[in-house]
């Protein structure tokens, strides 16, 4: 149970940084041309740090659904940010991140 705990709150406190992150101004958090590859890493992570949460395989699936609709509202917030775009690249890259690693932590971690 505190694993669980500790692994929730991990995500929650990951989910902060990633929102704080994307919800800059432009230019303070610009990485170039590595844009796709740094969405699908973050949400890559997200994936995993929502594994270590330790649900069924069902709550993890809709956990990785939320994540993938917390981009997208992340996505929506850009807009309203100076200097930055609502992206449907970034959204596909952040659903990639998502979908690949769940499914690596799925084949790697799962027991049985």
């Amino acid at each position: 149970m505190i694993k669980e705990r500790r692994g929730a709150a991990i995500l929650f406190f990951y989910a902060l940084f990633v929102a704080f992150v994307s919800l800059q101004p432009a230019g303070e958090t610009s990485i170039g041309p590595y844009d796709k590859l740094a969405h699908f890493v973050t949400y890559g992570i997200f994936a995993v740090l929502a594994y270590r949460v330790n649900l069924s395989g069902r709550g993890y699936i809709f956990l990785c659904i939320g994540i993938v609709a917390y981009s997208g509202l992340l996505e929506v917030g850009q807009s309203f940010v100076p200097g930055r775009d609502m992206s449907a690249l970034d959204m596909l890259a952040n659903t990639l991140g998502v979908l690949v690693t769940a499914l690596l932590c799925n084949k790697i971690f799962a027991t049985g």
